[in-house]
């Protein structure tokens, strides 16, 4: 739940305490220099007090984003003064501690604008992106002729950790939006990897008698050796999405901007030849989406789709367990990942089945 603008419950409590403790060691300082201790002690409360609503009041107005821009102009410049140019004092602790939320805080607003270009039109188009890719090199390689080795290891090393971090993490927007919750009522269950000639007349048969509904993210080279399944998905009221054509699990992460294309447009027809139905949603291969993804969907008019509750069903054959991390304090909106295909694939979905009734 949000309070204030802007500011999750968990910021609004450490923000309201944060501030004013590095306000309090910016005031002490103040009057230290130009009173004294006592003088430092005695005015350090109403002092205080004053700061804040001249802050909050005379400068910021009504608008806390402008309140919040004048506490991180005047606490950062103070800061800076005391670290660089003042020798230091009994509180430098306060200026670095706040110097240090300062870059925090420039980093998380570097993310969020990164975010933004990511989800603009120039930023989904392939070409582009194979541009600013190579650009990103640049300055590596200018290390490399500037330090040599060194230097080419020291440029790629954030180059390395953003394309990681967008590349594994299922949820992570470094390379574009991803869809990670729904909104309405219960959980949606997704169920990847069909149709697959024995689970899914299984799955849907347990869909059907608990009134259930699914999404399956199929693979293309599957819904033409079954594409009778696949109809039989639509035909029950299921939703069909795109899981590439060959789900190349251990290697989509780094395929270039033509076999992303394929692999994602094959499907796609595929689906639509088979069932009559354009998928409208697409979840990579393990959830490892590649820099070319986001291109290729969004010319295909389809959405990345992630997951924010798993269990790792495909390498453990412990239902019970299985189940109970799927479903463990499970929300409305939550997106849970299931798989066809394996030992244990219609076993989860009963159990899951069985305790997201006992939610309603």
């Amino acid at each position: 739940m949000a309070e204030g603008q802007g500011l999750h419950r968990g910021e609004w409590k450490f923000l309201s305490r944060f501030v004013p403790l590095v306000l309090g060691a910016f005031l002490f300082d103040f009057l230290w220099r130009v009173g004294g201790f006592w003088g430092a002690v005695a005015g350090l409360l109403p002092g205080l007090f004053a700061l804040l609503h001249l802050i909050a009041f005379g400068l910021g107005g009504k608008n806390p984003g402008i309140q919040w821009a004048r506490w991180e102009f005047v606490l950062t410049l103070w800061s800076v003064w005391l670290l660089v140019f003042s020798g230091g004092s009994g509180v430098t602790w306060a200026a670095g501690l706040w110097v240090l939320f300062f870059l925090l805080n420039f980093l998380c607003n570097a993310a969020l604008t990164w975010k933004v270009f990511m989800s603009m039109p120039p930023f989904l188009n392939g070409r582009f992106r194979f541009f600013l890719a190579l650009a990103a090199h640049v300055p590596a390689f200018v290390l490399l002729l500037r330090y040599g080795m060194p230097g080419l290891l020291l440029g790629l090393a954030p180059i390395g950790i953003i394309w990681c971090c967008g590349t594994f993490l299922p949820n992570a927007r470094l390379f574009g939006p991803m869809v990670s919750r729904v909104e309405g009522e219960g959980a949606l269950i997704t169920i990847d990897d069909g149709p697959h000639p024995e689970d899914t007349p299984a799955i849907l048969d347990l869909l059907d008698a608990r009134g259930a509904k699914a999404v399956f993210f199929v693979i293309g080279k599957n819904v033409k050796a079954y594409p009778e399944l696949a109809r039989e998905i639509v035909r029950r009221g299921h939703e069909i999405a795109n899981h590439t054509m060959t789900h190349p699990a251990g290697s989509f992460w780094a395929a270039g901007a033509v076999r992303t294309r394929r692999e994602i447009t094959e499907c796609s027809r595929v689906i639509e030849e088979v069932t009559g139905v354009k998928p409208r949603w697409f979840r990579a291969p393990v959830g490892h989406r590649n820099w070319f993804t986001h291109p290729v969907c969004k010319d295909l008019g389809m959405e990345v789709v992630a997951w924010n509750r798993r269990a790792f069903d495909t390498v453990r054959s412990d239902v019970a367990g299985i189940v109970q991390c799927l479903t463990q304090g499970v929300r409305d909106g939550d997106i849970l990942l299931l798989h066809e295909g394996t030992k244990t694939g219609v076993g989860v979905l009963d159990g899951v089945l069985e305790e997201l009734g006992k939610e309603e």
